[in-house]
């Protein structure tokens, strides 16, 4: 209002460089209609260091969209980068060439942020050796034909929903992101891992999220041990496991993970099911955990009332190596 009264445009006798960030947090189609407010404003936007496309702008007209962001990549200033590109589109709006296409150009700006959100449409293998990407995150993608995986810079690494069309795709990918400091999974069959751990040792990972169907915790154990710093797990349990199908077999139990005896200081189950196996994984967790801090047990919304309580009077009941552990039931 008192910009209104006074006349005085005072953002547009703002600096350029804070001008582009304030346009920093605006989607693309946004950013570019400031360059009807005044001259001032008129080429600012391609020199943003972020393309934000979201196909949800333009419902009614698809083609628009696509039209829209060919306009968006050729028009933004070539001697400036291109740090954080973000694709969102819910229909079959764009050819597979069209975002391999401006993917690329992202890539070769030095992109460090890449969020796909693309459904019905294969991963551009071209992400897969970005040596500048730091944050990558997929969903709703077919991952196939991976031929090799280098991403020295990557610290932060979300796969929600991703179909791989082969199981070991998976493990390529995280075999060649070994700097990884965050991860989350949402897939449907664990890892693919059904003999051995991943060759690779994850030293920066803090953080681990995953989303799992027939989730195998003798393996999740195995995967532990290449997180040797590991300090937040969280599991959520899809599909509920069998009572004596996958024991904490001895293979994967006679050494504890590292991050157990050292580092983890909280650990959460979710839709926890109450199986003899989900129970022995627990127990497991706190037997082994020297500096847990909290462990949290979410139990099926849709379990009895007297199941749940013999679930946690099972758990509840285990001496926890941690004396500072606070044990959870939600």
């Amino acid at each position: 209002m008192a910009l209104a009264m006074s006349g005085v445009d005072r953002i547009s006798a703002l600096s350029n460089d804070i001008l582009i960030h304030i346009l920093f947090f605006l989607e693309s189609k946004m950013a570019a209609t400031t360059s009807i407010l005044s001259s001032r404003w008129r080429d600012l936007w391609h020199s943003v260091p972020t393309v934000n496309l979201d196909d949800a702008l333009f419902r009614y007209d698809k083609e628009m969209f696509v039209r829209f962001a060919y306009a968006v990549m050729l028009s933004r200033d070539v001697t400036q980068p291109i740090l954080n590109f973000r694709l969102k589109f819910e229909y079959p709006s764009c050819d597979q060439c069209d975002v391999e296409l401006w993917l690329n150009t992202a890539i070769q700006r030095q992109v460090e942020r890449i969020e796909l959100h693309a459904r019905i449409m294969t991963l551009p293998i071209g992400i897969l050796t970005c040596a500048s990407l730091v944050v990558l995150k997929l969903e709703f993608l077919i991952v196939n034909r991976i031929l090799t995986v280098h991403l020295p810079a990557l610290k932060t690494l979300y796969l929600m929903r991703v179909v791989f069309a082969e199981d070991e795709y998976l493990d390529m990918i995280l075999s060649g992101c070994s700097n990884i400091e965050d991860l989350q999974i949402n897939y449907y069959s664990y890892f693919g891992l059904e003999s051995s751990p991943l060759a690779i040792t994850f030293r920066n990972l803090i953080q681990m999220k995953l989303s799992v169907y027939d989730c195998k915790w003798g393996l999740l154990v195995g995967l532990l041990k290449s997180c040797p710093l590991l300090q937040i797990l969280v599991i959520r349990k899809e599909k509920k496991s069998v009572s004596g199908l996958d024991p904490l077999n001895q293979c994967y139990t006679q050494t504890v993970p590292g991050c157990l005896s050292s580092h983890l200081r909280v650990c959460t189950i979710k839709n926890f099911h109450g199986a003899d196996v989900d129970i022995q994984f627990a127990i497991y967790i706190l037997q082994n955990a020297s500096l847990l801090k909290k462990m949290t047990i979410c139990c099926l919304s849709s379990s009895r009332k007297g199941d749940r309580f013999e679930i946690l009077k099972k758990i509840s009941k285990v001496a926890r190596i941690s004396t500072t552990c606070e044990l959870m039931f939600e």
